[in-house]
């Protein structure tokens, strides 16, 4: 007894097993209500539905039957890509649609198959067929693995793994990915066969020119100038003529009905079971949707490895359409829930022998253009690739590879990163530089696994030695430094500083942020995130008059939710002091690269749209090695006085932004040293 009373006594003063009974409790308590909200938040209609204006519906169903109609034709190429028959292109784009209206969280976003998942499944087809495996049944294995890949990071928030792959590198690999895709389209373009792999194609294409096939180098060329004519026509009396608009917006699906028409009138007479048509025909039979089957699961251990490649390639594209359209729209989306769709729509999809699925860059503008209002347009878009399953078969038996091919060049050649992109990359940072040429020349060469791999692992053992080789700088001389008291951290990287000033405390309208590291591809937009998220936690943005407000009411919910979640743990219930002046102490940033900066620019951007034009980012104490790259990249740095005299290059054509020597000068100065102005308020477009 006395053994026993001693253990209870024992347990009831540890600290350590009390802190986890009483926290565990609470955990317990609070799990019922915590899981139905998580639940909850996986379908994000719930949220956005109620508050749907029925007015909306016409652009809903325009942007639908537009989405839809580029679909079918793009589904066919990239499921040519793939190397995969061209029904299951088709079969890959129905379900996301209707998805999407229940678990997506962008209005403009367009899913379904692209270039650059057609590539990197193409690769693994071609290695596992040699097993006996047909390319369809391998494609949905693959697109099954990307679907558990991206749940996995969806469902357990874990996006900033995707982080390690700098932008420079991603630049690199699908500008590599382009050219090898238009490369594979040389023997549909010119009726000739070619070899595998850069090399031999590029030697193969000019061995054979002899051996052009004249009808399908007509068909196939004709089709990139006539969608090059038409986009061109688009840009210059789009705005003027909404039918040259909705051709220029329509074109893939026009170059495919006119050649198709073409062919068969060509070809119809032809028995094709004795002779060739007059050029390579798509030969696409659609017997309906089939009835779900799982993948083959002696396919899953052979691709599962394999599918890490396309899954960081789908997942990055789709996340960054989805933040720049975001962007541009002025709503939120929620970059976990994108990925749980992700993982989501390609679990399922692959039980229809579907590849694999991710956000299209060409269909999500062509959506924004058309002024799509919620994703209410997936509803009609799927329909309307349902109605080519089932309806359209024999039209599409038709179509000839040639057109096809054009489709698929015209659709690609955008993706490629103009060579002032990689020189900018040389002239901010040698590592950067380095990184986007071995993504490129090894992707290219030799595969997406090996370019991607080895350009990321270059930046990760550059950095891991830098920190460790990391010098001891002799300091010369002394500087007096505004003393700071500290204020309840963000997080383990950030101190959101209070400085004794003259007047008092800092400002309510200003923010103050330290960060700890240097700020590099892998902790950048993670940086950027945790500042904007205090702005909005401790500031509020613009206001709104009540006419702009009905009129412009956005459908998302995403942004409104988050920034009440985060008031909400701070304790904050009335509307704060609207932001006016960031300031980044960048001290304790001896590094900075490509990624850094972007994401500094989008804070920026996402600051001034958030607080208005006139708010503005300030920077204190940079180190001359991280301003030279600044500088490098296009973004001049110009020192104020401590009335807000600009000293510097006032002729600088990039972007300009200010440091000051210390913290005091960079709170107590106010844009230019002017007067405060009257709250800023939006009517209509117009900002007064």
């Amino acid at each position: 007894m006395r053994f026993k009373s001693r253990i209870q006594e024992a347990v009831s003063r540890d600290h350590t097993i009390q802190r986890a009974k009483r926290d565990g409790g609470r955990a317990l308590r609070a799990l019922p209500s915590a899981s139905a909200h998580y639940v909850v938040e996986k379908v994000p209609v719930v949220y956005w539905l109620p508050k749907y204006n029925p007015r909306w519906i016409l652009n809903d169903v325009l942007a639908g039957v537009t989405v839809g109609v580029l679909l079918i034709p793009q589904s066919l190429a990239y499921a040519k890509i793939a190397t995969i028959p061209g029904q299951y292109g088709l079969m890959s784009s129905w379900l996301p649609n209707f998805l999407y209206f229940f678990m997506g969280t962008s209005k403009d976003m367009s899913t379904g198959p692209t270039s650059l998942i057609g590539l990197l499944t193409s690769e693994i087809v071609a290695d596992v067929s040699k097993e006996g495996y047909s390319p369809q049944a391998i494609a949905s294995a693959v697109a099954m693995c990307m679907g558990i890949y991206a749940l996995v990071i969806g469902l357990f928030k874990l996006g900033f793994l995707l982080e390690f792959v700098s932008i420079p590198v991603l630049h690199g690999f699908i500008s590599a990915a382009g050219i090898v895709i238009m490369l594979g389209q040389i023997p549909s373009l010119f009726g000739v066969d070619v070899g595998s792999g850069t090399g031999t194609i590029i030697h193969d294409l000019f061995a054979q020119i002899p051996k052009f096939d004249g009808p399908t180098v007509g068909v196939g060329f004709g089709g990139i100038l006539l969608l090059y004519l038409m986009q061109k026509m688009g840009q210059k009396w789009g705005k003027q003529y909404k039918v040259v608009w909705y051709l220029a917006l329509a074109r893939s699906a026009v170059v495919l009905i006119l050649f198709t028409g073409i062919s068969y009138a060509v070809n119809k007479d032809i028995n094709l079971a004795k002779d060739d048509p007059l050029w390579a025909l798509s030969k696409v039979k659609s017997d309906g949707i089939a009835s779900p089957k799982m993948p083959e699961s002696t396919l899953i251990p052979k691709v599962f490895g394999r599918s890490v490649a396309p899954f960081i390639a789908a997942a990055i594209e789709h996340l960054a359409i989805a933040k720049g359209f975001s962007r541009k729209n002025n709503y939120v989306i929620d970059p976990a829930q994108e990925m749980v769709y992700l993982g989501v729509t390609n679990f399922f999809n692959s039980f229809f022998s579907s590849m694999g699925v991710g956000g299209a860059m060409s269909r999500t503008a062509v959506n924004s253009d058309t002024g799509v209002k919620s994703p209410t347009y997936g509803f009609v878009a799927g329909g309307f690739v349902i109605l080519a399953i089932f309806e359209l078969s024999p039209a599409l038996f038709w179509i000839p590879k040639a057109t096809l091919a054009a489709i698929i060049v015209t659709a690609v050649w955008h993706i490629i990163t103009p060579p002032p992109v990689f020189y900018g990359y040389w002239k901010t940072s040698l590592v950067d530089f380095t990184a986007s040429m071995l993504s490129f020349w090894l992707t290219l060469f030799v595969s997406s696994e090996v370019g991607i791999g080895t350009a990321v692992g270059f930046q990760l053992v550059w950095h891991i030695l830098r920190a460790a080789f990391a010098r001891v700088h002799r300091v010369n001389t002394l500087t007096s430094a505004t003393s700071t008291t500290p204020f309840s951290p963000t997080s383990g990287s950030f101190t959101n500083e209070k400085s004794n000033l003259a007047n008092g405390d800092v400002p309510s309208d200003t923010q103050l942020f330290k960060p700890s590291h240097s700020i590099i591809f892998h902790n950048a937009f993670h940086t950027k995130t945790q500042v904007f998220d205090v702005v909005q936690t401790y500031n509020s943005g613009i206001t709104l008059s009540a006419s702009s407000r009905d009129k412009d009411r956005n459908w998302s919910v995403s942004g409104d939710r988050r920034v009440k979640r985060l008031r909400a743990r701070a304790g904050i219930t009335l509307d704060p002091t609207p932001i006016r002046v960031v300031v980044l102490d960048l001290s304790m940033v001896t590094d900075i690269d490509t990624t850094g900066l972007t994401a500094l620019r989008d804070l920026r951007g996402d600051l001034q749209k958030y607080g208005g034009a006139g708010a503005e980012l300030r920077f204190v104490n940079v180190k001359e090695s991280v301003r030279e790259v600044f500088e490098r990249f296009g973004w001049k740095l110009l020192d104020a006085g401590r009335q807000g005299s600009v000293v510097g290059d006032e002729e600088w054509e990039g972007e300009v932004s200010r440091v000051y020597p210390d913290l005091a000068s960079a709170v107590g100065d106010w844009r230019h040293g002017g007067e405060e102005p009257d709250e800023v308020m939006v009517v209509g477009d117009e900002k007064v």
